[in-house]
């Protein structure tokens, strides 16, 4: 992954910041490259959890993470099953902030090396929220909710209870 202020896809520095009028699934904010017309949704190194560790996870979920109620991927309720199940069966959910915006592929994201390589992503706080919040059964979490004191730092999704509707 580059750096929040490159192009996550040719490393170039030449960029604008342009805003669009649809909202829900992309940022309002998007990033374009004016080398490679590369398209991201930018990060904020201040919102970065470890900042000695570039591919931490934010200390916040981002204001259209899929974990947040309402959001456009829970909206087609069997998908989403899908999603869970994968996530129960092993799976992890990354984060979209700083990858190329891709409105064809599946994901909408180009993920580095097709999100095959976790050393390249970041996880999404919203699901790592979600964890932390239910532990015992895995649902979607109405609200973020920090980590608690008592809780451990992983969870086996596959002894988790679905108790998405």
């Amino acid at each position: 992954m580059k750096g929040a202020d490159q192009c996550p896809r040719c490393a170039s520095r030449k960029w604008g910041d342009v805003e669009q009028a649809v909202t829900g699934f992309y940022a309002v904010s998007l990033r374009v490259c004016g080398n490679c017309a590369t398209a991201w949704e930018p990060i904020d190194p201040a919102a970065i959890f470890d900042a000695d560790d570039p591919l931490a996870s934010f200390s916040e979920p981002c204001g259209n993470c899929a974990f947040r109620p309402g959001s456009p991927e829970q909206a087609n309720t069997a998908e989403w099953k899908k999603t869970i199940a994968a996530l129960k069966a092993g799976g992890n959910f990354y984060c979209h902030k700083g990858v190329p915006v891709t409105p064809g592929s599946e994901h909408g994201f180009d993920y580095p090396e097709g999100g095959k390589n976790p050393r390249k992503l970041r996880l999404c706080r919203g699901f790592l929220n979600t964890l932390n919040k239910r532990f015992g059964r895995f649902e979607v979490a109405d609200t973020p909710c920090p980590p608690t004191e008592d809780a451990e730092p992983w969870i086996d999704l596959v002894s988790m209870t679905e108790s998405v509707a």
